[in-house]
């Protein structure tokens, strides 16, 4: 009976699983969908599409993909830098592996507001890797990771940004890291006060002797009003073949599930279509 059973309902069976199957790869073409156009971790399998940020800053047919990396060069000579970003969550890196692994910059993260506790930290691991970069000779910059909600706290972060950096030379930008979706803290935050918080960081910055940067994807930037921040450079993020955005941009995160030497865990991976001068402030 038990056999009998199982050959009467095997077609019906096989109905429900191919119906699965259709719906399964829907929803994931879905989901890829969504996160390329959001720019969220989701990196392109290898396909080269080069009209896929034909509306962008930058010619898409320039870019190109070897290694699990992407590289640019535009038919003016300007070739695209190859940099990683790194924080505590990366621990102990070898800074010579890292070097020797095709890395021409860095940017570390210095230091960030709690997000729901609202304290200034700075990074655990900033010091180290400073002076890794240091002794390897890696250009670098820094970002700090803003939970701004107010002018007086946006100016709180960067005097503690300066108080930390003391003077040092740096071949890249101090970045303004606002993240409005990752946190509860700028949870409802209006676009003129986090055009003002972006504004009084990267102000204090400028006079701080240091050339200041606004990271975030197109979601963090909708944020914020960048005709009033049209001469602060922008680092842009969006984990795609090409990127799609349409305003001028410096630099380019396109991944954070990249590979490099000396680096234990997935690294973001980044291209400088420009090097903003070397920069020295003032000792605090």
């Amino acid at each position: 009976m038990r056999k009998r059973s199982h050959a009467k309902h095997r077609g019906c069976g096989c109905v429900i699983v191919v119906a699965w199957l259709i719906l399964t790869l829907g929803a994931f073409t879905l989901l890829r969908a969504c996160l390329f156009n959001h720019g969220y971790n989701y990196d392109y399998d290898g396909s080269w599409d080069t009209s896929y940020s034909s509306g962008s800053y930058y010619d898409s047919a320039s870019f190109w993909q070897q290694d699990g990396r992407i590289f640019y060069e535009s038919e003016d000579g300007t070739v695209g830098k190859t940099g990683v970003d790194v924080s505590a969550y990366q621990a102990d890196i070898d800074w010579w592996a890292v070097a020797a692994d095709g890395i021409d910059f860095a940017m570390i993260r210095m230091a960030w507001r709690g997000n729901t506790d609202g304290y200034l930290h700075e990074d655990i691991c900033f010091e180290q890797n400073w002076a890794g970069t240091q002794e390897v000779g890696i250009p670098c910059g820094v970002y700090f990771f803003s939970q701004a909600v107010t002018v007086d706290e946006a100016r709180e972060e960067a005097v503690f940004a300066l108080d930390l950096l003391a003077g040092r030379k740096l071949a890249y930008p101090v970045v303004f890291d606002y993240e409005a979706n990752d946190g509860h803290r700028l949870a409802g935050i209006d676009r003129e006060t986090a055009t003002a918080c972006a504004r009084t960081f990267c102000d204090i910055i400028s006079e701080g002797g240091y050339e200041p940067m606004i990271y975030g994807n197109r979601y963090d930037l909708q944020y914020l009003d960048i005709s009033q921040l049209s001469d602060i450079p922008i680092w842009f993020a969006e984990y795609s073949q090409a990127p799609s955005f349409e305003e001028p941009f410096a630099m380019w995160q396109y991944t954070s599930s990249g590979s490099v030497a000396g680096i234990g865990t997935p690294a973001d991976l980044n291209l400088s279509f420009s090097t903003a001068p070397s920069t020295e402030g003032e000792s605090l």
